[in-house]
């Protein structure tokens, strides 16, 4: 997808990211999956606006705070949420920034790029110590395509192998999201796109938590999201 497509997103996407269920627990088992590790900074990379780091800044207050972004919209946004942070345009399939952190995330991104194995190097070259990725995992459905722009239908071996080949090794992961998260994400294909787009006023927000407490009845296997905390190999 162009930039201008994601610049148009973020205006749209900016409350299902805070409010939607998926959404909550994908940011509850980031969380989870740190627990044991030690960071002193932080880059996300394809911070959108900055939900998840705004997060972070809240349970790591002396973490030193990082993201780029493809599109100009979500990095305004998220620099106005964070103005102590340090922001960047980037497009991850062709580049990388010269500094190196300790903890990336890479949340719901390579599914976006065609080019993945690029950008798993150009991660890699930015990585000090952890790579914290999520992707949906399983078919590539039409729809998501047109709608948010995926190109990637993962299998999660498929997934964990290419870090491995960006000089990644795999900490531990999990495949969230079965049954309901799997059942969830199908019934949206038949629903229109301003389901979860769009603002959430009272009732859109009732449905949302209602749904993010029936999301807890999913289990960490067969799922359709895939969760990979990684380490570096060896140093560059």
């Amino acid at each position: 997808m162009e930039e201008a497509f994601y610049d148009h997103a973020w205006g749209e996407w900016d409350d299902m990211k805070q409010y939607g269920p998926v959404s909550r627990h994908v940011r509850r088992l980031i969380f989870k999956m740190l627990g044991g590790i030690e960071f002193a900074s932080v880059l996300d990379v394809g911070c959108g606006v900055g939900t998840l780091l705004q997060e972070i800044k809240s349970k790591y207050p002396h973490v030193e705070l990082a993201g780029t972004e493809y599109a100009s919209t979500g990095l305004e946004i998220t620099q106005s949420r964070i103005p102590d942070g340090q922001f960047s345009q980037l497009d991850l399939s062709k580049s990388h920034l010269d500094e190196t952190y300790d903890l990336l995330f890479c949340i719901d991104v390579l599914e976006h790029i065609d080019d993945d194995v690029s950008a798993m190097r150009n991660l890699r070259a930015m990585t000090n110590k952890y790579l914290l990725a999520v992707v949906p995992i399983g078919p590539l459905f039409e729809i998501e395509r047109e709608r948010v722009g995926h190109v990637h239908g993962y299998k999660w071996q498929e997934f964990d192998q290419k870090l491995e080949d960006a000089d990644f090794d795999i900490v531990r992961h999990i495949q969230w999201g079965f049954p309901f998260y799997n059942i969830y994400r199908r019934i949206l294909h038949r629903l229109p796109e301003s389901t979860v787009s769009g603002k959430y006023g009272l009732y859109k927000r009732f449905i949302s938590f209602t749904l993010y407490v029936l999301h807890f009845l999913n289990l960490p296997v067969f799922g359709e999201r895939h969760f990979v905390l990684c380490k570096i190999t060896e140093e560059i």
